[in-house]
Protein backbone atom coordinates (compact mmCIF):
# COMPACT_ATOMS: atom_id res chain seq x y z
CA UNK A 1 0.00 0.00 0.00
CA UNK A 2 1.40 3.42 -0.55
CA UNK A 3 0.53 6.45 1.00
CA UNK A 4 0.27 9.88 -0.99
CA UNK A 5 -0.31 12.91 0.45
CA UNK A 6 -0.59 16.18 -1.32
CA UNK A 7 2.07 18.54 -1.37
CA UNK A 8 0.31 21.49 0.39
CA UNK A 9 0.55 18.97 3.73
CA UNK A 10 3.91 17.80 3.37
CA UNK A 11 4.74 21.07 3.60
CA UNK A 12 2.33 22.03 6.35
CA UNK A 13 3.94 19.37 8.93
CA UNK A 14 7.41 20.54 7.61
CA UNK A 15 6.97 24.01 8.87
CA UNK A 16 4.90 22.80 11.62
CA UNK A 17 1.80 25.07 10.57
CA UNK A 18 -0.75 22.20 11.20
CA UNK A 19 -3.54 23.37 14.08
CA UNK A 20 -4.62 20.16 15.63
CA UNK A 21 -6.83 21.94 18.31
CA UNK A 22 -9.27 23.02 15.28
CA UNK A 23 -9.95 19.74 14.05
CA UNK A 24 -11.20 18.40 17.63
CA UNK A 25 -14.69 17.38 17.17
CA UNK A 26 -17.02 18.21 20.35
CA UNK A 27 -19.10 15.11 21.28
CA UNK A 28 -23.16 15.75 20.30
CA UNK A 29 -24.43 14.30 24.07
CA UNK A 30 -22.11 16.93 25.78
CA UNK A 31 -25.25 19.09 27.83
CA UNK A 32 -25.99 21.11 30.73
CA UNK A 33 -29.01 21.26 32.93
CA UNK A 34 -30.11 23.30 35.73
CA UNK A 35 -32.41 22.81 38.79
CA UNK A 36 -34.46 24.60 40.20
CA UNK A 37 -34.68 27.11 37.04
CA UNK A 38 -36.37 29.51 38.83
CA UNK A 39 -37.19 30.53 42.37
CA UNK A 40 -36.52 33.62 45.00
CA UNK A 41 -33.46 35.11 46.28
CA UNK A 42 -31.09 33.38 47.48
CA UNK A 43 -31.67 30.05 44.95
CA UNK A 44 -29.47 27.31 45.40
CA UNK A 45 -29.36 25.83 41.92
CA UNK A 46 -27.50 22.16 40.51
CA UNK A 47 -26.16 22.20 37.70
CA UNK A 48 -25.68 19.21 35.72
CA UNK A 49 -23.60 18.18 32.09
CA UNK A 50 -21.58 15.64 30.50
CA UNK A 51 -18.10 17.17 28.76
CA UNK A 52 -17.52 17.00 25.53
CA UNK A 53 -15.49 13.87 25.59
CA UNK A 54 -12.03 15.06 24.76
CA UNK A 55 -9.42 13.91 27.02
CA UNK A 56 -7.26 17.30 26.98
CA UNK A 57 -10.14 19.90 26.80
CA UNK A 58 -11.22 22.53 28.86
CA UNK A 59 -14.53 23.01 30.17
CA UNK A 60 -15.82 26.02 31.74
CA UNK A 61 -19.01 26.68 33.50
CA UNK A 62 -20.01 30.47 33.11
CA UNK A 63 -23.35 31.52 35.78
CA UNK A 64 -24.04 33.95 34.28
CA UNK A 65 -23.66 36.59 37.42
CA UNK A 66 -19.55 37.03 36.91
CA UNK A 67 -18.83 33.54 38.55
CA UNK A 68 -16.87 30.62 36.47
CA UNK A 69 -16.47 27.16 37.47
CA UNK A 70 -13.15 25.99 35.01
CA UNK A 71 -12.72 22.65 37.43
CA UNK A 72 -14.95 20.57 34.91
CA UNK A 73 -13.72 17.24 34.10
CA UNK A 74 -13.65 17.34 30.01
CA UNK A 75 -14.60 13.51 29.96
CA UNK A 76 -16.63 13.14 32.49
CA UNK A 77 -20.15 14.07 33.80
CA UNK A 78 -20.73 16.64 36.66
CA UNK A 79 -22.85 18.47 39.48
CA UNK A 80 -21.76 21.87 40.73
CA UNK A 81 -24.13 24.02 42.76
CA UNK A 82 -24.30 27.79 42.86
CA UNK A 83 -26.22 30.20 44.62
CA UNK A 84 -27.75 33.28 43.11
CA UNK A 85 -27.73 36.31 45.59
CA UNK A 86 -30.01 38.48 43.68
CA UNK A 87 -33.29 38.87 41.53
CA UNK A 88 -32.60 38.73 37.81
CA UNK A 89 -32.60 36.41 34.27
CA UNK A 90 -29.45 34.58 34.43
CA UNK A 91 -27.92 32.86 31.17
CA UNK A 92 -25.33 29.58 32.62
CA UNK A 93 -23.30 28.93 29.80
CA UNK A 94 -20.94 25.67 29.16
CA UNK A 95 -18.28 26.17 26.96
CA UNK A 96 -15.46 23.71 25.95
CA UNK A 97 -12.28 23.49 23.74
CA UNK A 98 -9.40 21.14 23.13
CA UNK A 99 -6.42 22.66 25.35
CA UNK A 100 -4.25 24.65 23.76
CA UNK A 101 -1.26 23.79 25.09
CA UNK A 102 0.97 26.81 25.40
CA UNK A 103 -1.86 28.86 23.50
CA UNK A 104 -5.42 29.91 25.14
CA UNK A 105 -8.12 27.57 24.66
CA UNK A 106 -10.68 28.44 22.12
CA UNK A 107 -13.89 28.00 23.91
CA UNK A 108 -16.82 26.93 22.24
CA UNK A 109 -20.75 27.10 23.54
CA UNK A 110 -21.86 23.11 24.08
CA UNK A 111 -24.80 23.87 26.57
CA UNK A 112 -26.99 26.85 27.90
CA UNK A 113 -30.09 27.07 30.35
CA UNK A 114 -31.61 29.96 31.93
CA UNK A 115 -32.30 30.66 35.36
CA UNK A 116 -35.19 32.60 36.61
CA UNK A 117 -34.36 34.41 40.18
CA UNK A 118 -37.18 36.39 41.83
Amino acid sequence: MTLRWPAFAIAAIVLGVIDMTATAQMNATAALSASPASGRAPLEVTFTGTGPGIPEGVVVLDFGDGRTDDTISSIRGFTRTHTYRAAGSYTAVLRSGAYGGQRPAVLSEIGRVTIVVD
